[in-house]
């Protein structure tokens, strides 16, 4: 058994310094006719056209510094918290559209995220709150839950399965039923529930965008471990469990998580979903206390890699972690049994198409799913060996290629010694907004936007054209992976079906070919080895074009090396 003291309050360390920061994105001014606005790029810079509405998620943050006492909250009973605490209140029921929903990324989008979100956090920062707010002001904030609660009863996510929505969806009718007393929204909280458990994989992952996302499982798992807290569902309570059991192996011996294997390529950790389970779960245990650890040696994605439209988000979870290991009294955590990295073990998942090798000297995992991504590490060290994301190309357009593209299930030929995978290259989509497209597109969801059904389709349309669209290109890529006592070695051969110019050709350690505003966070684990000489990422290039271009086809072989 392994104890660990005081460790908890990490997450106040990790959020503390960033508090000023959070503070100031408050509009203080009770004349402003945005007063409680957290949106500071639109109410103070002026360089946006409307109001955000998950930045009042920030809400909560106030709410609980607020009425939370505990060691080093110097805001505590502060009238000054409680009057911006008030304002961000009023704000948010300002923003609402009169069906009860909310826009996150344009105007008119009546964003199932932004309602879902905003409404658990409203809610359980008013819950918190409400004994300080006159009777006339809590009436009305009341009657925009309602109307929340009323938006998310009669829709749902339609564009993709993004377990972290629906779960954010149903914790946010779990508390807008308890604020306002209605059973409908309990029974619409059992809705989303349900979506999330039938399209959990028997591998225990919960599915975000077609595939197993370690950094957002993290979300949803807290949302459903905070549902379970308040319903003891034994069903819950069982994914939840498989669902951990999973996130285990997707743990690294330096303390970070997921990455370019995942679906959504995302790497951050939100804890509080753990700290609740810790006590019912040993695996919950082992997750929260390897959290604490990571958060500890700062190498973690945190508040403080974290842009506006995240930040809040985490930092809520790093308030609520705390908030449950103060409350169940865990601020020293016992956890029982390893980590998968740190037994032998080779365990292939199927569905997720993700293998993971632990031997003596190193835990490495490979993405069959994801173009062949792999990441080595070093047991001993407990630190990043080595990583390969597969290749991207440029053709002569200036259009982007790349091997990482997500295969659900994909088919994979298994020995004793290693795996061999292949999958075709995809079209990188690399749109941008410009001045024309912006003016046409604002346009377009001003005039249709209004309505329901239009608002539905321009976001069906989003993602297909950001996130869905897949255009396979004429080039194969093939990876075999022997994993042996010493070493990884890899074997890759692209293969050329037809004509295809490229000026470039490379094989980089680290890259995201998706649109996914929620990856590509620095953590010190990006610069943690060394990477490849320009000169020699030069001379592959031009090899594997010159052989592609006059045989068809390229080889190329590179290992992860401890025999020397």
């Amino acid at each position: 058994m392994v104890t660990v003291g005081d460790e908890a309050w990490v997450y106040w360390r990790r959020v503390e310094p960033h508090l000023s920061r959070i503070l100031s994105r408050v509009d203080r001014e009770s004349f402003s006719l945005t007063y409680g606005s957290l949106d500071r790029v639109f109410w103070n810079w002026k360089f946006t056209d409307f109001a955000g509405a998950r930045f009042q998620e920030g809400v909560f943050t106030l709410a609980f510094l607020y009425a939370t006492p505990f060691q080093g909250n110097t805001f505590q009973g502060n009238p000054h918290l409680l009057r911006w605490a008030r304002a961000a209140l009023g704000n948010w029921v300002g923003l609402q559209y009169p069906d009860g929903s909310f826009d996150e990324a344009y105007p008119g989008e009546r964003s199932l995220a932004a309602t879902a979100f905003t409404g658990f956090y409203v809610g359980e920062g008013f819950r918190r709150l409400r004994s300080w707010i006159p009777e006339a002001e809590a009436a009305g904030v009341v009657a925009a839950l309602t109307a929340a609660g009323e938006w998310l009863c009669r829709n749902d996510e339609t564009h993709g399965v993004l377990s972290n929505h629906l779960a954010a969806a149903a914790a946010a009718c779990h508390v807008i039923g308890e604020v306002v007393g209605d059973p409908r929204f309990f029974a619409r909280r059992d809705h989303f529930v349900d979506r999330i458990l039938r399209c959990q994989s028997a591998e225990g992952w919960y599915e975000e965008y077609g595939g197993a996302d370690p950094g957002y499982q993290t979300h949803a798992t807290f949302y459903l471990g905070w549902i379970w807290r308040a319903t003891r569902d034994a069903r819950l309570l069982e994914s939840l469990g498989r669902a951990s059991a999973f996130l285990e192996y997707c743990l690294h011996p330096d303390g970070t998580m997921g990455g370019e294997y995942g679906s959504r390529n995302t790497e951050f950790q939100f804890p509080a979903g753990y700290e609740i389970l810790a006590g019912v779960s040993p695996e919950a245990a082992r997750i929260a206390l390897f959290m604490r650890r990571g958060m500890a040696k700062n190498v973690v994605v945190g508040p403080d890699a974290m842009d506006a439209q995240n930040i809040f988000p985490i930092v809520n979870n790093y308030l609520l972690a705390l908030d449950a290991a103060l409350g169940e009294q865990r601020l020293e955590l016992a956890a029982t049994g390893e980590l998968p990295w740190q037994r032998r073990e080779r365990r292939y998942f199927a569905d997720a198409g993700l293998y993971f090798v632990s031997e003596e000297r190193y835990y490495a995992i490979f993405a069959a799913s994801k173009g062949g991504c792999l990441k080595v590490f070093d047991r001993q060290g407990e630190k990043l060996h080595g990583m390969d994301a597969g290749y991207w190309g440029v053709m002569p357009s200036g259009k982007a290629i790349s091997s990482q593209a997500l295969v659900r299930s994909p088919a994979v030929e298994r020995g004793e010694e290693g795996i061999l995978a292949r999958g075709r290259f995809v079209r990188v989509n690399q749109r941008l907004f410009n001045p024309w497209l912006f003016l046409g597109f604002r346009l377009f969801t001003l005039i249709f936007g209004r309505h329901p059904g239009a608002a539905r389709w321009i976001k069906g349309m989003l993602v297909r054209v950001l996130v869905r669209r897949r255009r396979e290109e004429p080039l194969e890529w093939q990876r075999r992976v022997a994993f042996l006592p010493q070493r990884v070695q890899v074997w890759d051969r692209l293969t050329r079906s037809a004509p295809l110019a490229l000026n470039r050709l490379r094989r980089d350690e680290k890259f995201s070919a998706i649109h996914m505003g929620s990856a590509r966070y620095y953590q010190p684990q990006e610069i943690a080895i060394l990477p490849r000489t320009e000169a020699e990422v030069q001379a592959e290039d031009a090899a594997l074009r010159e052989q592609l271009q006059r045989q068809g086809w390229a080889e190329v072989e590179f290992a992860f090396d401890w025999s020397r």
